[in-house]
């Protein structure tokens, strides 16, 4: 009996310590379909960025606290796939973080969520140059131009 009673006591301390971990952001709060623009800020730094217009969706992830975030871009009125990740939410930078790794690049993506409005940047790695800047709406059935 006392093992079972340790063992419950460790296990919702482990869900406590999640929660308070996520800073009382819940995924709930980035799910669904968001529409917005994705546009370049350091062509220096990645000179073969093009700004886009971006459809992401979030679903939840497989790991609890974690969300998979599908991106998109509409290309001649049609949505092609960029690629996909997993994002948890980081209570020291305050938004919702998942880092991108190809053979040409490497990057980490910082997303803010306040009500539908989703903004965020992504930075190259090492250097944390910013390379991109988000802006999208929650609940717009047609492309965001940005503002």
């Amino acid at each position: 009996m006392t093992v079972t009673a340790t063992t419950s006591l460790v296990f919702a301390a482990g869900l406590l310590s999640a929660a308070f971990a996520q800073g009382d952001r819940k995924p709930s709060e980035i799910l669904g379909t968001w529409r917005g623009t994705s546009t370049c800020t350091d062509r220096v730094a990645a000179p073969a960025c093009n700004d886009e217009v971006i459809v992401y969706d979030f679903t939840p992830g497989q790991k609890p606290g974690t969300v998979l975030w599908k991106a998109d871009k509409i290309v001649d009125g049609k949505r092609e796939p960029m690629g996909e990740m997993d994002v948890t939410y980081d209570a020291g930078e305050k938004c919702w973080k998942g880092e991108f790794s190809s053979p040409r690049v490497h990057s980490v993506w910082c997303l803010m969520v306040e009500g539908s409005h989703l903004t965020g940047t992504g930075r190259l790695l090492p250097g944390k140059q910013t390379i991109r800047k988000i802006d999208a709406r929650k609940g717009v059935t047609r492309p965001f131009t940005g503002g």
